[in-house]
């Protein structure tokens, strides 16, 4: 068998052969359908002017069409830049320009984003993905050549307010898949994805047909549907997505139970979790839960396993170190700092970046004798594993941590969700924070803020407090904190009324 990751596709898709891989809404593709689609396309794009070497870039959507616009593109030896829905045009223009690229391909659901596109940054070939691409005869069987430098180019989350394009080589691709099947267990796997507009969704896509699995692609993300879904298509893996997702599916679980002994785990990640939920999650869908945390620059960090959710003292963590990966806690002179001591996360991983495109200053500063940077502040414990406390950019006035007290704040049963942040004052910043009430309850936030005084200490409790509906949300899932603070700076003396957003 050969190796990288377009090799893998191959191979897996072949191994499934009449076996289905893609399922979405009515369309059931098989391993033969794919290789078919992808021959077809290749011989398309090939004929078009598209040659070995190029770059192709892709207005990704979230159906069956935009994966087979990938393994076509490694098909023909080509870097392929993904442009995942919510990139802003000109970043996405800019990473074109910088790779040089000489195709667009747009999803059908995408087709209006093509033309600003176009006009940002033209290209010699543009191309729906639609039937006059897949449907077209094939130029002989699909192989992938060997191919050195960038393979895959994305777009960070946007959590520093910039989306950062990120560069991967397909030593990189292959070790993201082998760390996949490491932890996720060995394949075929029939993964059911709710697909969003984000990159790590799409890749769990590609890993598993790698493994000559089946994606069942589930447009309607509601936990009700998600439920029918596992049931119907027997899925085997979930990916729950962020947090919040995995808690509303379990909180409906809890109303509706529905046969979920088809799957062998659920894994979720993307934002900090919520140890109170997580541990009702838990004990609603038993020994399933897998949370994974990882960055754009570094891949898949670590892995709270199965087995450590039984823990309710590791519900803070987001695991250990994941297969093949380095971690350390660092001093801001870059000395190694010793367990329990908090620091700045830093990672080794064959998984890494080669770099940001187009921008060696910000790589040098990334990444430093092949530890890269995660912006993230964490504690080690002395069994491997990490605690995070906050962004490097997000410290709150006075040196706090922002994850703790939150965790305070989300204990409370009275609670859903919370939020602390640095609110800006003309005498310097202050400590706010914002919850979420759970169904309606009342929250007494004089006592929430004396719940954090006690647990935590008087420096760790927030001077204003608010109720809010629903946290906003970075593109990323994250807490948006930067625009809590800028709706509350107006109106900070009012605590339990919010100002309007």
């Amino acid at each position: 068998m050969s190796s990288g990751i377009g090799a893998a596709l191959l191979d897996g898709l072949r191994a499934a052969g009449p076996r289905e891989v893609l399922v979405h809404g009515g369309t059931r593709l098989s391993g033969d359908d794919v290789l078919g689609m992808v021959a077809a396309a290749a011989a398309r794009l090939a004929a078009s002017g598209v040659r070995r070497g190029d770059t192709v870039a892709c207005l990704y959507g979230t159906g069956a069409e935009s994966p087979v616009s990938r393994i076509a593109a490694l098909a023909l030896g080509c870097r392929f830049v993904h442009v995942w829905g919510g990139v802003p045009v000109e970043v996405a223009a800019r990473a074109m320009r910088a790779l040089d690229a000489s195709a667009l391909l747009y999803a059908p659901s995408r087709r209006a984003e093509a033309a600003p596109l176009l006009a940002a940054c033209p290209v010699r070939v543009r191309q729906a993905l639609d039937d006059d691409l897949y449907s077209g005869p094939a130029a002989g069987p699909v192989t992938t050549p060997p191919c050195d430098g960038v393979s895959l180019a994305t777009f960070s989350s946007g959590t520093t307010g910039q989306h950062k394009i990120v560069a991967y080589d397909h030593a990189a691709e292959a070790a993201h898949l082998a760390a996949a099947q490491a932890m996720y267990g060995t394949p075929p796997w029939r993964l059911l994805v709710a697909p969003r507009s984000r990159y790590l969704p799409d890749m769990f896509v590609i890993w598993t047909l790698a493994g000559g699995g089946t994606v069942i692609l589930e447009p309607d993300a509601r936990p009700a549907q998600l439920a029918e879904t596992i049931e119907r298509e027997a899925a085997t893996h979930l990916m729950a997505g962020r947090p919040v997702d995995l808690y509303a599916l379990a909180e409906h679980l809890e109303d509706a139970p529905a046969d979920l002994t088809s799957l062998r785990l659920i894994v979720y990640g993307g934002a900090a979790a919520v140890p109170a939920r997580t541990a009702r999650a838990a004990g609603r869908l038993g020994p399933l839960l897998m949370q994974n945390y990882g960055t754009s620059e570094g891949g898949f960090l670590t892995v709270l396993e199965p087995r450590d959710h039984a823990r309710p003292e590791l519900l803070m963590s987001v695991g250990r170190a994941a297969p093949g990966v380095e971690l350390r806690v660092r001093a801001p002179d870059g000395t190694d700092l010793p367990p329990g001591e908090v620091g700045e996360v830093w990672v080794r991983s064959p998984q890494r970046m080669s770099g940001y495109v187009d921008d060696p200053a910000r790589t040098a500063a990334a990444v430093r004798d092949g530890w890269a940077r995660t912006g993230d502040v964490g504690r080690m414990d002395g069994d491997g594993y990490l605690f995070l406390l906050d962004r490097a950019e997000d410290r709150l006035p006075g040196g706090l941590y922002a994850h703790p007290i939150e965790h305070v704040l989300t204990g409370h049963p009275a609670v859903l969700d919370a939020a602390v942040f640095a609110l800006p004052r003309a005498a310097g910043p202050v400590l706010a924070g914002v919850v979420v009430g759970r169904d309606g309850r009342r929250v007494d936030l004089d006592g929430l803020r004396a719940l954090v005084r006690r647990a935590l200490g008087d420096r760790c409790e927030p001077r204003h407090l608010w109720r809010v509906d629903a946290l906003p949300r970075t593109p990323g899932g994250k807490p948006d904190k930067a625009a809590l603070a800028a709706r509350f700076a107006a109106g900070a003396g009012a605590p339990g009324r919010p100002p309007a957003p």
